[in-house]
């Protein structure tokens, strides 16, 4: 009977490849029809993605809203600050910038505009935090 145990492995690799490469795979964007989603819709997708720290799939629902409503000046912003969000939590400052200006510069929503300054000084923050540790390293360094 030991002897068969080998085979085992094998398969165990292919179902926890499954069951991983499931887990992470992003939600349908489209409605059976090809049509594109509710924007309530993609939010929720984003949300789930984002409760369970899949950033890249959040971003991607986000973007969807970007594509589908451009028109909707308010989901719009929303859909930047989101993005920019989801970015600043990766630490990926820089890009994280990009869509917070975007909300100051393109949209009138009072709410998404504050918040979206707020983040602002939270990278200016967090770049100051970065640069001081540098600094400190390379006097320590000398």
């Amino acid at each position: 009977m030991k002897k068969y145990n080998y085979l085992y492995f094998p398969f165990l690799l292919v179902f926890g490849w499954f069951m991983i490469s499931c887990a992470t795979r992003m939600p349908a964007l489209y409605s059976d029809t090809g049509e594109p989603l509710t924007i309530t819709e993609y939010e929720k997708i984003a949300q789930k993605e984002y409760d369970n720290e899949r950033y890249d799939n959040t971003i991607t629902a986000y973007k969807a809203i970007l594509k589908h409503y451009p028109d909707n000046l308010r989901a719009s912003a929303w859909a930047n600050y989101e993005i920019g969000y989801s970015y600043f939590v990766q630490k990926e400052y820089d890009t994280a910038e990009i869509y917070f200006r975007e909300v100051l510069n393109e949209y009138q929503d009072p709410a998404s505009k504050k918040l979206a300054k707020d983040m602002l000084n939270k990278i200016v923050e967090e770049k100051d935090k970065k640069n001081k540790k540098k600094k400190k390293k390379q006097k320590d360094t000398s």
